[in-house]
């Protein structure tokens, strides 16, 4: 059917002690936004598990939206996975790694629950997590404390174990490069708003969205603007414009060829000019070493002077261009790299050649600076290596 647009796929994440019920009030509001699969962790006990249970049970590329230890799932997805996640939603959540002062508070609850049972420790637990507004909805707080019911001693247990060995999620937060929602409420206590607004300034062109009277169950404490601002998110985030303009074409060719042209300079040995794509304070992450940040057109340029003297071709397919604003676009490219090839040997040649081949992706983003399209961030990544094929 033309003009027909498939729905994008949303995976959202529950928290500690929570279910589907977290996310079904936002869930019924997205019917026609998104196909919507809601995921929760009893019987886990360690946060790279459940990452990998969701990437494993969930096909394809998808948004992701995390709530409270979902949140930390959804970074730890997000490490695995980069290229699978196409927007990264972290609601009522943190990145910090644990504290002192965490663990044995921790512990206390696991002791309530064992001594007095989950129904006593739901009372304990969902107060402090709710807003003034929400401790006075009576049936909410009923279907809350059912869901934490819900939940075995046992099952807390491994959760309480997870979120103390969580690993510690703050220094991928710069890698970050897609489309990326915060959401916190007025009354969250327990990760407010200047907790979201600190990881905010770590990721590139995040969005920080706060809803007044809400604590820290916000999506079932405001379900609706909870599921507006998702709304948002997955529409203007990363939307190629709908109608293609003269304008928009040019931008994307521009970025696109900015991108090929680096590739080329790369596979050229041409330092100097390759450093000159970037912003002065641009930074690369390569493929090879893809946690480790190198920040500055002349640290770029030294990174790139002080590689091996090898004969490398990358060859760049689907090449996606979105258009954030007029000024500033990211560009995502699939690359293959033959280690030991030319650029000018026929593509025959590389394939059977006794050489190292890396599948990987870039993603660039770039911004025009006085008149001039530059790389602010590239971020590189390698999902395959085949030695010495052929």
């Amino acid at each position: 059917m033309a003009g027909f647009t498939a729905k994008p796929k949303l995976v959202c994440l529950a928290g500690l002690l929570c279910d589907d019920r977290m996310w079904q009030g936002v869930a019924a509001q997205l019917e026609q936004d998104a196909d919507v699969e809601i995921m929760s962790f009893a019987g886990f006990d360690d946060l790279t598990a459940m990452a990998q249970h969701v990437l494993s049970s969930v096909e394809g590329d998808f948004a992701l939206a995390g709530h409270s230890m979902g949140g930390r799932v959804a970074l730890e997805i997000y490490r695995l996975a980069p290229q699978r996640i196409t927007h990264l939603a972290l609601l009522n959540t943190g990145v910090h790694p644990k504290s002192d002062q965490e663990i044995p508070g921790r512990m206390r609850l696991i002791d309530a629950a064992k001594s007095k049972g989950m129904p006593a420790l739901a009372r304990q637990w969902l107060v402090p997590m709710m807003s003034p507004k929400g401790l006075q909805d009576a049936e909410l707080m009923a279907n809350l404390t059912q869901m934490v019911e819900s939940y075995s001693v046992d099952d807390f247990e491994k959760q309480i174990h997870a979120l103390i060995q969580r690993p510690n999620a703050e220094a991928q937060l710069a890698q970050i490069s897609v489309p990326t929602l915060l959401l916190s409420g007025t009354q969250d206590t327990w990760s407010p708003v200047e907790q979201h607004r600190l990881i905010q300034h770590k990721i590139v062109g995040s969005e920080l969205v706060v809803i007044e009277d809400a604590g820290h169950m916000a999506p079932v404490e405001a379900p609706i603007p909870v599921a507006n601002a998702l709304k948002s998110w997955l529409q203007k985030s990363r939307k190629r414009l709908s109608e293609q303009t003269l304008e928009s074409m040019l931008i994307e060719w521009q970025c696109q060829k900015l991108v090929t042209r680096s590739i080329n300079l790369l596979d050229q040995g041409r330092w100097q000019e390759l450093a000159s794509c970037y912003a002065e304070d641009g930074v690369l992450y390569r493929p090879s070493a893809p946690t480790v940040k190198i920040a500055g057109r002349d640290a770029i340029l030294d990174s790139f002077t002080a590689r091996p003297a090898k004969e490398t071709c990358h060859a760049l397919t689907n090449l996606d261009a979105d258009i954030i604003n007029e000024t500033h676009v990211v560009v995502t490219s699939r690359v293959v790299l033959f280690a030991g090839a030319k650029k000018t040997d026929p593509i025959e040649k590389m394939v059977q050649a006794n050489a190292d081949v890396y599948i990987g992706r870039f993603v660039d983003e770039i911004k025009k600076i006085e008149g001039e399209w530059l790389i602010i961030k590239r971020q590189g990544s390698i999902e395959l290596n085949y030695k010495g094929v052929g």
